[in-house]
């Protein structure tokens, strides 16, 4: 950037700084309440309980969960000429979503993932 004379983008402000952090980490956007109360809040950690706050919400697991079961071609039927349902997928999706919140490491993740089926 420098090579060609562009100037960076400024800082985000507090509100932008938010929402962005609520899409990232849930896939949802914030109530205008809860941008609200970020904003208005001096404390200097409250970017670390805004995230801490995203991190330990279910959302985070169901945003985050999605592109593993995507990558492990996860469906809940065949959806093709003949639509064959998987009754008990819900249990794999719900495993998947419960270790991303829970923070388990990929090793367990894994190998528990793999004596549930």
């Amino acid at each position: 950037m420098e090579a060609k004379n562009l100037p960076p983008v400024s800082s985000a402000d507090r509100q932008t700084l938010y929402r962005r952090i609520a899409l990232d980490l849930t896939g949802l956007p914030p109530t205008p309440a809860e941008v609200e109360a970020f904003v208005s809040n001096p404390s200097s950690k409250a970017l670390e309980g805004a995230i801490d706050q995203f991190l330990a919400s279910p959302r985070f697991g169901e945003k985050w969960a999605r592109h593993w079961l995507d990558v492990a071609r996860y469906a809940e039927s065949t959806g093709k000429t003949f639509n064959f349902s998987y009754p008990h997928a819900w249990r794999y999706r719900d495993y998947v979503i419960a270790a991303f919140n829970s923070d388990k490491p990929f090793d367990q993740f894994k190998r528990a993932g793999a004596s549930r089926s």
